[in-house]
């Protein structure tokens, strides 16, 4: 009896983990079936004699790599505003105790029943999210502008589309910031709804560029509930760790997404979109699997390793980072797996459907899967907090992009990235696995450190 409960228990856990896999890559299903459908439509129209289907591909293009700089400060803003109520908590105690040492029982007594009031009490991720998002959204809009300027200098735009660009640029900032809340409210519905929403406002609208961020947004909103109120209580963390938390993000969103970025500039915006975005799409898959089903994974087995340090014998330590380095290792290998067999289909599917644009799409293929798995390492050398390291290889890939769209300002240029990036990806490699050698050792002098 316990066997086969036990069986089905691990049976609706791998139906749950495939549904919330689905429905989280649910947007590239979407927006790879709508785009084709209104592109003919977009493309009568200008914005002071700019094309308005190049605005809305330069967007496209910049979002992914702008969202992951301006997202990453949330994530301390949460941390932080925890820690802010457990400070004030343990400030309220401390000064009770100090009172009933002074015998002034009824002020110790009245300080203690101050710790039931509400601004001391434990809160959600997503409360904490909400009361700081604002101040967040509005301290990360002027990372748009360190993509739009580029765009338009490059592209002679008008003022006019400059600012079109702009703006769908801070829509889809508050955008991809709000899709937090599916995320920490563990629930995938909310995310599909929302890019469901953003879909069909695309798809019956699709000349009103702002719209589809908007009523994505707007959806998000509508599901934080009661927790909408606050909004309003705009909590605020300096702006030193909001520029270092959106550096960090800018140099790790940077992996997947800046060649996109540099291609569009230096072809002037005239690349093939329908093969370079194609070509995307097993990156996607094998990128979203990861952090659907295996970072729970790795973050589970770090976490229990956090708090065996205190309980367990050195030889203990060591047998469970053995099996946290196990873990790690299969997180990888199983989404560079996912990666290749949807890299087959998608590659079968574009030769067969568009041979004129193959040797570009096998290219692309090819050199996201370098991409991913650059991507993949780097986010577990993080774990070991070798943040410098990290900042580091991705600033080689920068330059690496830069110097080869320089020489070749075409398609072409990736022959000589997907040389560089094999460089990359192993020197990534072997220093993961140094990093991942004795994760105890890494992981007690980060705690030594912090003393």
């Amino acid at each position: 009896m316990s066997t086969n409960h036990g069986t089905e228990e691990k049976s609706n856990s791998a139906w749950r983990l495939l549904i919330n896999f689905l429905l989280y890559v649910s947007p590239v299903a979407l927006l790879t079936t709508i785009f084709p459908i209104v592109t003919p439509t977009i493309n009568r129209y200008n914005l002071d004699g700019v094309p308005l289907i190049q605005v809305i591909l330069a967007a496209s293009i910049t979002v992914p790599w702008l969202s992951q700089a301006a997202c990453l400060p949330l994530y301390r803003a949460i941390q932080m505003e925890h820690k802010k109520i457990a400070d004030a908590r343990e400030g309220l105690r401390i000064h009770a105790e100090t009172l009933e040492h002074q015998l002034k029982r009824t002020e110790a007594r009245a300080v203690r029943a101050r710790m039931s009031e509400p601004q001391f009490q434990d809160i959600t991720d997503l409360t904490a999210f909400t009361r700081n998002w604002l101040y967040l959204f509005f301290m990360t809009m002027p990372l748009v502008l360190l993509f739009a300027i580029p765009v338009a200098l490059v592209l002679h735009w008008s003022p006019t589309a400059f600012g079109a660009f702009f703006v769908l640029g801070v829509l889809n900032i508050a955008f991809a910031q709000l899709l937090v809340i599916p995320n920490l409210a563990k629930n995938r519905i909310i995310w599909f709804i929302a890019w469901l929403g953003y879909s069909l406002a695309l798809l019956c609208y699709p000349v009103i560029w702002f719209l589809p961020p908007l009523v994505g947004s707007l959806i998000l909103l509508v599901s934080l509930g009661k927790d909408l109120v606050h909004l309003l209580h705009f909590a605020r963390i300096p702006i030193k760790d909001i520029a270092l938390d959106a550096l960090r993000g800018f140099f790790t969103g940077s992996i997947i997404w800046a060649d996109k970025y540099m291609l569009f500039l230096v072809t002037g915006g005239e690349i093939n979109v329908v093969a370079i975005y194609l070509s995307l799409i097993p990156c996607v898959i094998a990128y979203n699997y990861f952090f659907v089903v295996e970072a729970d994974r790795v973050n589970a087995s770090i976490q229990h390793l956090w708090t065996i340090f205190d309980r367990l014998p050195y030889k203990g330590v060591q047998e469970e980072s053995s099996k946290a380095l196990r873990t790690s290792n299969r997180a990888i290998r199983n989404s560079l797996l996912i990666y290749i067999a949807s890299a087959i289909v998608t590659g079968i599917l574009m030769f067969i459907f568009l041979p004129q644009s193959y040797p570009l799409a096998l290219s692309g293929l090819v050199v996201a899967f370098l991409f991913v798995a650059v991507a993949l390492l780097i986010y577990q050398i993080e774990y070991m907090t070798m943040y410098v390291t990290v900042q580091l290889f991705s600033a080689a890939h920068l330059v690496l992009l830069f110097i080869s769209f320089m020489i070749l300002p075409n398609e072409t240029g990736y022959l000589p990235i997907i040389v560089g990036e094999a460089v990359l990806a192993f020197a990534c490699y072997r220093v993961y696995r140094q990093a991942w050698a004795a994760p105890e050792y890494s992981l007690f002098w980060r705690r030594a450190l912090a003393w």
